[in-house]
């Protein structure tokens, strides 16, 4: 008969408890190297994650407020002698865009069925849809300029943009805005009114509004008006375009609705031509620029070098700093100078419409529509800075308006999604 070996559980117990072996400081020391690197691996995540946000805020930022401002300076330089010249800006600013995205859509192996373009994140017929709005709006607040409307009434008309973005999206797609929101909108319009009209004012400029309206002078502000509605209802074409199918697709969004335009242009080939015509029959660069001083500034007009402060009078002065750094002598020596303004101003308008569709992929309508007031104001501080404008009182005015009118709708912004989340 076997020998049972009988073990009693406190036996047991302590059998247990030495075979388990002590805990050496090594293990111990694992461990904490673990928790270590597991916490530098979560914050690696978090920086990670955040960088990608802020660098993006960073491009965002510098094309719109880079892009649009330069190009507000292009512009004025061309419509200031040439007022009729909107459809030919347009055109040029469509193709440019168009030329600079193409490389990243077009692809051999897609096919002649695919017009050699790769495929689609979003359906043809909804781009469609979008570049109408697209075109529309362009061509009317290009056109606007050929009724007589200058400048700064052109920018406190069209700051009213936020407005009828949030009355379209309360009426036609069901937004609620708190009132919050609304007081910020309308004291971000106010600033940019106010600021464009005391800048107006200073520098002696016009606003074509006579004391009775002529007919040309009603056409310009219904133009706008239209351009602004439409604007409006493009911006809740281009949300619901961007919930159905992802925020991701910008790009898709600047190229096709570029490139579909360019066809809408042909009826009006003929008035592009004059418009060309006259665009380039104007002096060259270096026959500008002899107006200006040695030094690269234009003095004005009953001044003088000892008693006024030379000002930068036009973007002439501008290019003539950089015209031995950045222009080839073909361009300086050949090309007239309202040739060069389009250039420019169709370049810079691509660097401003990425930013715009870059950050409409990112929020709302109404967000892009209060940032663009935003840059409004900087063109107009940017313009007393560089053309050596006095800094009036209104214009500080304006600009507290819009500095607290941006800051409550980024407050706003900000408990809204505290309350979503």
């Amino acid at each position: 008969m076997a020998h049972v070996q009988n073990t009693h559980p406190t036996q047991r117990k302590r059998n247990s408890r030495a075979d388990v072996k002590p805990e050496s400081p090594l293990s111990s020391d694992n461990k904490i190297s673990k928790i270590n690197t597991h916490k530098n691996q979560h914050w690696h995540t978090a920086i990670s994650t955040a960088l990608p946000t802020w660098t993006g805020l960073i491009l965002i930022s510098s094309l719109i407020f880079g892009g649009c401002c330069t190009n507000v300076f292009a512009l004025e330089a061309i419509i200031k002698d040439q007022p009729s010249s909107g459809p030919l800006i347009t055109f040029a600013q469509f193709l440019l865009t168009s030329f600079i995205t193409f490389p990243s859509f077009v692809s051999l192996s897609a096919g002649p069925q695919l017009l050699f373009l790769r495929p689609r994140a979003i359906p043809l017929r909804l781009w469609l849809g979008y570049t109408a709005f697209f075109v529309a709006v362009n061509l009317l607040n290009n056109w606007a300029f050929a009724y007589k409307i200058s400048v700064p009434l052109h920018i406190i008309l069209r700051s009213g943009g936020p407005v009828a973005s949030m009355g379209i999206g309360y009426l036609f797609n069901g937004k609620k805005y708190s009132r919050g929101q609304v007081s910020a909108v309308l004291m971000l319009t106010l600033g940019v009114v106010t600021a464009a009209l005391a800048d107006a004012r200073a520098k002696g400029q016009s606003m074509n509004v006579e004391s009775e309206l002529t007919v040309t002078t009603l056409a310009g502000f219904i133009i706008l008006a239209l351009a602004m509605i439409l604007s409006a209802f493009q911006g809740i074409y281009a949300d619901q375009l961007y919930e159905k199918y992802g925020r991701d697709h910008w790009k898709e969004a600047l190229f096709y609705s570029h490139t579909l335009s360019i066809p809408l242009f042909l009826p009006t080939h003929k008035q592009l031509a004059n418009q060309w015509q006259t665009l380039s029959s104007k002096d060259s660069l270096p026959a500008r620029l002899e107006s200006f001083s040695p030094d690269g500034v234009c003095l004005p007009r009953h001044t003088s070098l000892i008693t006024e402060r030379p000002t930068i009078g036009t973007l002439a002065g501008i290019l003539l700093n950089f015209r031995d750094i950045f222009w080839p002598q073909f361009m300086v020596t050949h090309i007239p100078v309202k040739v060069v303004y389009l250039l420019i101003n169709a370049f810079t308008q691509y660097l401003c419409i990425r930013g715009v569709h870059l950050l409409s992929a990112k929020s709302s309508s109404l967000t892009v529509t209060v940032v663009l007031n935003i840059r409004k104001l900087v063109s107009l501080l940017l313009s007393i800075y560089l053309f050596g404008n006095s800094l009036s009182l209104g214009v500080l005015t304006g600009a507290l308006f819009v500095s607290i009118g941006g800051a409550l709708y980024g407050f706003e912004g900000t408990r809204s999604k505290r309350r979503t989340g």
